[in-house]
């Protein structure tokens, strides 16, 4: 009878490889490796080898198989395939699934109706604990031993304690998040900027440069984060800027390669033809693109350049660096009551302040309120020192009547008015003086709900 964690690896390729030898370095994890190769089962198993992937590289002591009912028994699942293959695979896996077990996706993409991957895994095998593991690592390095770092995004606490505990003793570090989404989506999204620093690397071979897009790059990544629903915070683990880095500043990263191909002159039609790295790039420019708001869009002139290229054979990368440095010094200018601060205002105040460098916010005073026939829970005080303490508010005044609009616009010079969609066409008056903008609010949060609640 053993002890030992039973552990589980779907796809016996670069990636499912490398990460098996690691785990095995843990004495208390019984890794099996699953493969539809015979061939390649059998080499793993007596030779200790996986020459069709490491060549002349000898394993750690592991084994592998055919027979999914491996996983019956296992504390965790690992899916070190394509998300093209999860259909394929789902079947297999689902007849051994037990409530207790622990899938983890290291595929990095969507699925073909644009759902995060994870989203996709819980629909197809009717399971809920699922997580995902991303960060920069190459499997080369990863066989290596040399020591890496995954983000682990989870949702029970449990699930973190035991991927930790799978983890011990290896040469594989991790830091944490309860982000799924963000974990999913910003894996995603750096492909598209490290195609885009490849190309800048083979047509300008200059460093400064190269850092120059890149600053530019996690600027975009920033404001195409939070409106697919993940975490600004994301961006800063090894998921994100690690994960984007090691993608467009290494040569052994196919999205760099194929970017380092364009601007090379390399780039046509046979190159895109069947090319996975096109292929899964357009589709994830195609889910992005659908999820961001047309001013967003405005907003990100690399990824509207890689859009071009991926889709448009014919198109010649234009980077023009006078607009895509032109960034916003500008100020912004909102108005609201903000009684009761709750998660509806925040997300529409980190949206207006994405817009420039200050945000001034019109507070509703008392006085105004009693004429608009409001009634604050907080006074006009309370109300200030609450929007004053946030990162995204620089200045909070006073707004005393529906009027003073125009006055305050040019009186603070003012760049950019914005409100939510609920006032649209209502301040159009102001586009003589600034840019006039309407976000969409958040769905299924109001004051007035949390009022009647309350």
């Amino acid at each position: 009878m053993t002890n030992k964690s039973k552990i589980v690896i779907v796809g016996a390729g670069f990636f499912g490889t490398a990460l098996a030898n690691s785990l095995s370095l843990n004495a208390d994890n019984e890794v099996v490796i699953l493969s539809i190769s015979e061939s390649q089962v059998d080499e793993i198993n007596n030779d200790k080898t996986n020459h069709a992937f490491f060549p002349n590289r000898k394993l750690n002591n592991f084994r592998a198989s055919l027979n999914f009912n491996e996983i019956k028994g296992a504390k965790a699942i690992f899916l070190a395939i394509p998300s093209t293959h999860f259909l394929n695979v789902s079947p297999a896996i689902s007849r051994y699934l037990s409530p207790g077990l622990l899938i983890v996706n290291l595929s990095k993409g969507f699925g073909s109706k644009g759902e995060i991957l994870v989203d996709l895994l819980k629909d197809e095998l009717n399971h809920e604990n699922v997580v995902s593991l991303k960060g920069p690592t190459f499997a080369s390095e990863l066989l290596a031993g040399q020591p890496s770092m995954f983000t682990l995004g989870f949702n029970n606490k449990w699930e973190s304690l035991l991927i930790k505990d799978i983890f011990l003793n290896t040469n594989i570090f991790l830091d944490y998040t309860t982000d799924v989404v963000g974990v999913e989506v910003v894996s995603a999204i750096k492909n598209i900027y490290a195609i885009m620093i490849g190309y800048v690397d083979a047509k300008y071979n200059s460093a400064n440069t190269r850092f120059m897009v890149l600053t530019k790059a996690v600027n975009e990544i920033k404001l195409i984060l939070p409106e697919l629903n993940g975490h600004l915070d994301t961006l800063f683990l090894s998921c994100g800027i690690g994960d984007l880095s090691l993608s467009a500043l290494n040569d052994l990263s196919r999205n760099r390669t194929l970017g380092l191909l364009i601007g090379k002159g390399f780039y046509n039609e046979n190159l895109i033809e069947g090319n996975s790295v096109v292929v899964e790039g357009a589709n994830a420019l195609r889910v992005i693109k659908d999820s961001l708001t047309k001013l967003t869009l405005t907003r990100l002139p690399l990824f509207n350049e890689v859009d071009q290229i991926l889709n448009n054979p014919e198109y010649k990368f234009n980077i023009q660096f006078d607009k895509l440095i032109d960034q916003n010094s500008d100020t912004v200018l909102t108005y609201g009551t903000f009684d009761l601060l709750h998660y509806g205002h925040l997300e529409i105040l980190k949206k207006a302040k994405s817009f420039g460098t200050k945000l001034i916010v019109g507070l509703s005073s008392d006085s105004f309120n009693k004429l608009k026939g409001k009634k604050s829970i907080h006074s006009y005080k309370k109300r200030k020192e609450f929007l004053e303490s946030l990162e995204y508010v620089d200045l909070v005044i006073p707004e005393d009547n529906w009027e003073q609009k125009e006055t305050d616009v040019q009186k603070y010079d003012v760049d950019i008015f914005i409100m939510g969609d609920d006032w649209k066409g209502k301040f159009d008056f102001l586009d003589k003086f600034c840019r006039v903008e309407y976000l969409p609010r958040t769905e299924g949060i109001s004051t007035t709900k949390l009022k009647s609640i309350l």
